[in-house]
């Protein structure tokens, strides 16, 4: 009789894997060039911060000022100090280059969108290996949650947190090569301080963050792990404190025509009170917020990645890094205004852990012969990035023109040298007219109280019988304009999606007003036409 034949598990092999990863890797490749770049001009809607940091690096090519505008002259505060020139001069660039338009600028954030994307990758395989690195990645395009923006939303709109995502991202690969790579040490700990430094200059509210959590892990360093030297311990916290701080002492010292001290005064007002907050319906908002985020597995997973990094060694401090950034950014958030997005680069810092976590999950189970266990939370985490990824393929297939048709519409019917009052910035990077925005300064009030509820802002930008008021979503949210003064004084002549456009009542001659007949009569020029119908 035959013995009969011993049967053993079947495992992949190795140039098996490597295919799958590769093939995985094309799949996702494909992915992100979809989401990048599908109707990138109209989705999402521009919307006031966008606008606001727009007006920056088109100054800067128009008049060669490195500042915002409005009809009364420059203003030297707001988008100047909270994106930094790592994001307006490549933007400034574009528009010389390809004319001052929403497309080129979005396109420079998406190129730093990439980046991120890539930087992550590769800092993940570090810490965790290939397959794990891919499902960081695509943890990262499906860190959207219902009502909230992701990584792909923020990657298509000039706003800062891509861009400073991806410097900060420069910033741990390289502070962790250093940790791997002795030889290397001092480039790589040069490296990290300039990457660090880079992202506190473009969103300046990471170094609330970043510069006290790089002192910790100096001490962490120092007293526990003992994996570096204090080349690596003190590089690159000098190197990224040293940058923000001579930024910070450029835009004070040179910045506008005021002096020093009033300028800083100027640059605390500009800065807001939003950071720290203390209200607990704002912390209640946050943790309903964490609790989506990833299906809830991020507080876990954060969890889980401390405990591992409590045995010491290269490889969990290595872990650490992004573990305790995400840990102290979520304790801030939650002390702050709630705003989802005050959150979102510690929802990037802790896709690594989430992905470690599920993967060490799904190893656990199995070893344990509980497939059934392991073929259910791998459907859940199936279930939760393909939501969150059809939330954010909804946004990019759904283009929205209005801001372009309200654009066009000024453009054909309304003189350019005629003062436009609004709190819609987004509209100066479309058309060419003159606008008159509400001052910087009750920016800070007008938000709070619109989130956290309270009297409205005072503002008397109707006083000046300005000929147009544009509204939009911002002065709406806000309720800057009184609705009873612009129903009583002025008429509305043409309405996109969110935006009115009123013109003041003494101004209309009838028939002789251009904007009047073209509203009355809907007689719209083709340029018009063209971008209602979707085609412009």
């Amino acid at each position: 009789m035959h013995k009969p034949i011993a049967t053993q598990p079947i495992s992949p092999s190795a140039s098996l894997l490597r295919y799958g990863e590769r093939v995985a890797a094309a799949i996702l490749i494909g992915l992100i060039l979809l989401l990048a770049f599908v109707n990138l001009p109209y989705a999402p809607r521009t919307w006031f911060d966008e606008g606001s940091h727009l007006h920056v690096p088109e100054t800067l090519v128009r008049y060669g000022v490195y500042a915002d505008i409005s009809s009364e002259g420059f203003r030297y505060f707001g988008p100047t100090i909270g994106v930094g020139p790592t994001v307006m001069l490549p933007v400034a660039l574009a528009f010389a280059i390809a004319g001052v338009d929403l497309l080129p600028a979005r396109l420079v954030i998406v190129a730093y969108l990439f980046a991120a994307l890539w930087l992550f990758y590769r800092l993940a395989r570090q810490l965790h290996g290939g397959r794990l690195a891919l499902l960081t990645v695509l943890l990262l395009l499906a860190s959207r949650t219902r009502g909230f923006e992701g990584m792909v939303e923020y990657g298509r709109q000039v706003l800062g947190e891509v861009p400073g995502l991806a410097w900060l991202g420069a910033g741990l690969l390289a502070y962790t090569l250093a940790i791997f790579q002795p030889a290397q040490r001092r480039r790589y700990a040069l490296l990290a301080g300039a990457g660090f430094g880079l992202a506190l200059i473009t969103k300046n509210q990471f170094a609330l963050i970043v510069a006290p959590g790089l002192g910790l892990l100096v001490l962490l360093d120092w007293r526990y792990f003992r994996v570096g030297d204090w080349w690596l311990r003190l590089a690159p916290p000098i190197i990224a404190g040293g940058m923000f701080a001579g930024w910070l002492l450029i835009m004070l010292a040179f910045l506008g025509p005021a002096d020093f001290s009033a300028n800083l005064a100027k640059t605390r007002q500009a800065a807001g009170g939003a950071i720290f907050v203390f209200d607990l319906e704002a912390s209640l908002r946050a943790i309903r917020y964490l609790a989506q985020v990833y299906g809830g597995l991020l507080i876990p997973a954060l969890g889980y990645s401390l405990w591992r990094c409590r045995r010491g060694g290269a490889a969990a401090f290595a872990e650490l890094i992004p573990t305790l950034l995400a840990v102290l950014w979520l304790s801030w958030y939650l002390v702050s205004l709630g705003w989802p997005r005050y959150a979102f680069p510690a929802v990037a810092l802790g896709a690594p852990a989430v992905a470690r976590m599920i993967g060490d999950l799904m190893v656990w189970l199995w070893q344990r012969r509980q497939p059934v266990l392991a073929v259910g939370a791998g459907t859940y985490l199936a279930a939760v990035i393909g939501f969150a990824l059809s939330l954010t393929a909804r946004v990019v297939a759904t283009p929205d023109y209005s801001a372009h048709r309200m654009a066009a519409f000024l453009n054909q019917a309304v003189p350019t040298d005629l003062i436009i009052e609004t709190w819609e910035p987004e509209l100066a990077v479309l058309t060419d007219h003159t606008y008159h925005y509400v001052p910087t300064e009750l920016l800070d009030g007008a938000v709070r109280q619109a989130w956290l509820g309270g009297p409205p802002i005072a503002y008397d930008g109707l006083a000046a019988q300005p000929p147009y008021v544009l509204t939009g979503p911002f002065s709406a949210y806000t309720g800057i304009y009184p609705v009873d003064a612009l129903a009583r004084d002025y008429t509305i002549i043409f309405s996109a999606g969110p935006y009115t456009l009123w013109q003041r009542r003494a101004t209309i001659q009838g028939e002789g007003n251009e904007s009047y007949r073209l509203a009355r009569d809907r007689q719209y020029p083709p340029a018009i036409l063209r971008v209602c119908d979707g085609k412009g």
